[in-house]
């Protein structure tokens, strides 16, 4: 499978499988600590406690969402590894990531930001390992499925994924409806009928539960055939949200520093458009506004502090992480919104806003 120019990747059954081959592929010793940001998706902490080691959690640059190489600096020296998150699309500093490393491993989360780049460099050939996810929502959107890059740990990772179990025709059978029943539960009409309740119903749920699983297992054929088709698009999806983007960026009139601004020499994929707020008070009463207005946002990982307390070890050192995890809101903004939808969404963002923010 090639991504890009990132050359041949190894595919694995979910993205999260994928960053547990990677760490058990850097063979570090039972226990150690790995760096990961405090603000990112609680799975990533299940992977690193799966592949045998804990996580050491780092706070977050506020301009970009990812992790800070001032905190890293502060607590590298218990640190193995690091797993640097690209959030939303946007692009961790890898050139001062890697100095603060000191030499060791570097595993980036791509996760979310397939076809970003720095300095014109593609997320992923920076660090020692990459992972993927073509997980149902993402730009190339499989359903379930991921991959896994390396310049240097590719054979070893090959043969961690090799013994992993593989998909029976019953299994490929199952979660073909699976995938297909979720898709339509996401789709017009029916998520404005009933999916949105039962997403809604699901987010309730705080931290990890049985189902959330991140052993190795290969990919579904059905996954890799949708993905390896899907990547032809993948350069035109990125420049059409990309443009939603910019629209939105010129259209809302909210208060300084609230829209995430791409940074010299980086390309953001935009997979998710966040706004911060000043308080959760304000984020919570503009997603009640917007709901009002049959506008869906999301409250992306407004529990991750208890869930990392409760179930990973947080002991609470990341002030910026904790904050915005309070603080953001994630718009609509995928490729597939027409003007007038964005147009009608950022209309009633700047109504909400002068009602809530003065």
């Amino acid at each position: 499978m090639n991504i890009e120019a990132l050359g041949q990747c190894i595919p694995v059954g979910t993205g999260r499988a994928g960053l547990v081959a990677a760490i058990r592929a850097l063979d570090l010793p039972i226990g150690v600590k790995i760096a990961v940001p405090l603000y990112c998706c609680h799975v990533v902490f299940q992977a690193i406690v799966t592949a045998g080691c804990k996580p050491c959690f780092i706070d977050i640059d506020p301009e970009t969402y990812c992790l800070c190489p001032n905190d890293l600096s502060k607590k590298i020296s218990d640190c193995a590894a690091v797993i640097a998150v690209h959030m939303f699309g946007n692009t961790c500093d890898m050139i001062n990531i890697k100095a603060t490393a000191q030499g060791r491993p570097i595993i980036e989360d791509c996760a979310q930001a397939l076809g970003s780049k720095i300095n014109g460099r593609p997320v992923g050939t920076f660090g020692d390992i990459a992972f993927f996810s073509f997980r149902s929502g993402k730009y190339v959107s499989a359903g379930e499925g991921g991959a896994v890059y390396s310049k240097h740990y590719l054979a070893k990772i090959g043969e961690i994924i090799s013994k992993a179990p593989q998909p029976t025709l019953l299994n490929e059978l199952s979660h073909t409806l699976k995938i297909h029943m979720k898709s339509m539960l996401r789709s017009k009409p029916f998520y404005g009928m009933f999916g949105y309740r039962l997403w809604l119903f699901a987010s309730k749920r705080t931290g990890p539960s049985k189902n959330d699983t991140c052993s190795l297992r290969q990919i579904h054929s059905s996954d890799l055939n949708i993905a390896n088709n899907r990547l032809p698009e993948l350069h035109s999806l990125i420049e059409r949200q990309r443009a939603n983007a910019f629209l939105y960026s010129t259209l809302l009139k909210l208060g300084p520093r609230m829209i995430c601004r791409e940074k010299p020499d980086t390309y953001y994929n935009r997979y998710l458009f966040p706004i911060i707020f000043q308080s959760q008070k304000q984020r919570d009463d503009m997603a009640a506004f917007l709901l009002s207005k049959n506008i869906d946002t999301m409250k992306y990982l407004d529990d991750i502090v208890q869930v990392a307390k409760k179930h990973f070890g947080y002991s609470g050192n990341c002030p910026v992480g904790e904050g915005l995890s309070r603080k953001v809101l994630i718009v609509p903004s995928y490729y597939s919104l027409l003007e007038s939808d964005l147009k009608y969404i950022a209309n009633n963002m700047n109504d909400g806003w002068n009602r809530i923010g003065k």
